[in-house]
């Protein structure tokens, strides 16, 4: 067994005291420091925050080691107990970091918690010398305030929340006890109302994937005073940092509120153990390069908010609405033309988690749960409503993750055809590993649901006819084959059009199509001027779906498969 204990040497600091105690199994062995944490496929690189190493053995006598790589420690001990003592700075709270004041603790041991290579199957217990008044939300096993975990994968997907200020809501649905911790200013005045929407939508997505294996599942949210959105799965638990706090009860908050604990419960299933086979299991050393984000985010984003929708939760006019945020995010991303979804979810370790270079890539989050929508229409419309994607994932739950292997692209693929009957080699090859406009494929399934999708040009005249995307008067985007393309380039400073100060007319000036304009633009501090000749417009246009005026019994009878509407 291996053994931390956490400590503050002075609560108000930013310095977490780590020691762990190991019983090495031989005389030379290394231990590590995760360099990413699950759920961020991005280098983490939490050694940077990691100082004063030092190694003793049970006589408190130092022990020689040598640091080999950024990550890696080598400890020789002769005896039979070896202590690593470190400290953690922490200085942020999201989704994933770790914070610890005189407060809380707010622990992701996945970037505290050095571990040995070749124990990780060894149990892993945490003592957390806190104040003896303060609560621990914690999805592991508990032996008073010690928190107990039978490997270290279950340690590292098991963050803990712990104060003396914490707030906690509590339901049932199917034997499972689910917990909400809140820690901020929260005015829980609507609980009845949150512990109902969250009852129907866990129910229906339980329901939906026909197994729950765990007693006990923990929402930790974190509601700062500051705006915030951030979300990350975990065995049997999420954190969630959601703000401003004084907006909790508004319903813009409530309604991403929901949204993001509905797709962060459905990645129980999706991703945490429904997993790619690149990650089967997770090394925690390296990147762990995969191309099918597409299904583990790209599916759950699509069924986070249709849980919503099917469980009675929110109306048809929401829905629709959440549709036209993601065909907005979509269809004004020219990189996708450029990078299919499947290269963008290799690339994730890359830049997936940064604007990037302008127009390269497309998200597996939104283009994720368009294509996800697309195969969902596929399957009802080809099954007469008998199948959905519900099917696809169930079967990947059964066939995959309960024989205890990853998937493949293939595996995905192979597993849709069975479900739907047919092959759906055109659908992987326009929309997974191609860029194939999805535009007419959404219009033609979506009509047979008595919805229909309607172009929506640019309101803003610049963005429409000249291809500008302006921010505070810097360019920040630029429509490929446009006019501004000729002359432009991200950075540059508009002052004015046609003589006349852009801060001034930004609102009101009026473009139109076939005329020539003057601009006088500041380019690395340089006045410069360019000429631009406007065409037809479009650029930066997206679409929106609306209801279509009639609808046939057969329309109305998928729709309800579909959104159960």
């Amino acid at each position: 067994m291996i053994q931390y204990r956490l400590s503050q040497n002075f609560p108000h600091d930013s310095f977490l005291q780590v020691e762990a105690v190991i019983k090495p199994s031989k005389a030379d062995f290394e231990v590590k420091l995760p360099e990413w944490r699950p759920g961020r496929y991005q280098l983490g690189n939490f050694s940077k925050y990691l100082r004063n190493f030092k190694v003793i053995d049970q006589n408190r006598k130092p022990l020689n080691f040598k640091k080999i790589n950024k990550n890696t420690w080598l400890i020789n001990s002769e005896g039979e107990e070896c202590i690593i003592r470190y400290e953690i700075y922490t200085s942020i709270i999201d989704g994933g970091s770790t914070f610890v004041d005189e407060e809380h603790w707010y622990l992701n041991f996945i970037n505290c918690m050095l571990y040995e290579p070749d124990e990780m199957y060894q149990v892993h217990k945490v003592q957390l010398n806190i104040p003896k008044d303060w609560a621990v939300a914690c999805g592991l096993k508990r032996e008073g305030k010690d928190l107990i975990a039978g490997s270290f994968y279950k340690l590292v997907d098991s963050p803990a929340l712990a104060g003396g200020n914490l707030q906690h809501i509590e339901y049932q649905v199917k034997g499972t006890n689910f917990h909400l911790w809140f820690r901020g200013k929260v005015d829980l005045k609507n609980k009845d109302k949150i512990l109902s929407d969250f009852r129907k939508f866990t129910a229906l997505q339980m329901e939906t994937m026909g197994g729950f294996e765990s007693e006990d599942y923990h929402f930790l949210f974190q509601i700062p005073d500051e705006k915030a959105y951030h979300g990350v799965e975990h065995l049997n638990s999420t954190c969630i940092v959601l703000g401003p706090a004084k907006k909790f009860n508004t319903e813009t908050f409530y309604n991403n509120f929901l949204g993001i604990s509905s797709h962060e419960l459905f990645h129980y299933w999706n991703i945490i153990r429904i997993r790619p086979e690149e990650m089967y299991p997770y090394d925690f050393d390296k990147e762990n390069y995969f191309t099918t984000g597409y299904i583990a985010e790209g599916v759950t984003t699509y069924y986070g908010d249709l849980f919503l929708i099917r469980s009675g939760v929110k109306d048809l006019d929401w829905y629709l609405e959440e549709l036209n945020i993601l065909f907005k995010r979509h269809f004004e991303n020219y990189g996708r033309f450029n990078t299919s979804v499947a290269e963008s979810s290799w690339d994730l370790w890359l830049d997936g988690y940064e604007a990037g270079i302008p127009n390269r890539k497309v998200s597996i989050y939104v283009k994720g749960a368009l294509i996800a929508l697309i195969l969902d229409l596929k399957i009802i419309l080809e099954t007469k409503g008998e199948k959905c994607l519900n099917n696809v994932m169930r079967k990947l739950w059964s066939d995959f993750y309960k024989k205890d292997i990853g998937y493949s692209p293939e595996d995905y693929l192979r597993t849709a055809e069975t479900v739907i009957g047919k092959k759906l080699t055109d659908y992987s090859t326009k929309f997974i590993t191609g860029c194939e406009p999805i535009e007419n494929e959404l219009k033609i399934l979506l009509n047979k649901f008595g919805f229909e999708m309607e172009l929506k040009l640019n309101k803003n005249l610049i963005t429409h006819f000249f291809g500008l995307k302006i921010n505070e008067s810097v360019v920040v985007g630029i429509a490929p084959d446009s006019p501004a393309e000729k002359a432009f380039r991200i950075g540059d400073k508009l002052i004015s059009i046609n003589d006349q100060k852009f801060e001034e007319i930004e609102d009101t000036i009026q473009i139109e199509e076939d005329k020539s304009y003057n601009l006088k633009i500041f380019r690395n501090n340089n006045l410069r001027e360019v000429t631009i000749k406007t065409e037809k417009g479009g650029f930066y246009s997206t679409y929106i779906i609306k209801e279509n005026n009639k609808i046939s019994a057969t329309e109305k009878a998928m729709r309800k498969v579909w959104l159960n509407v």
